[in-house]
């Protein structure tokens, strides 16, 4: 009860580090899909996986952004 009087809001604190987190992961799902051999399939040809691991970065770093100006 403390971080209250302190004027410290525990919601707001698990916002930013769970908008980070998220975004983190989605900028890290986007290495894999686009420079390992993990997603190579004929369901997911190579300019598919380009595009979609660009899509996942700037999603990615879209919720850093929106969860570090938010704090």
């Amino acid at each position: 009860m403390r971080e209250f009087n302190r004027g410290i809001d525990p919601k707001k604190n698990f916002k930013l580090i769970w908008g980070a987190t998220m975004g983190i992961l989605y900028i890290t799902f986007a290495y894999f899909l686009v420079f390992t051999p993990f997603f190579e399939s004929k369901l997911l040809p190579k300019g598919l996986r380009i595009i979609l691991g660009v899509v996942f970065t700037l999603y990615g770093v879209m919720r850093v952004y929106r969860s570090w100006k938010g704090r």
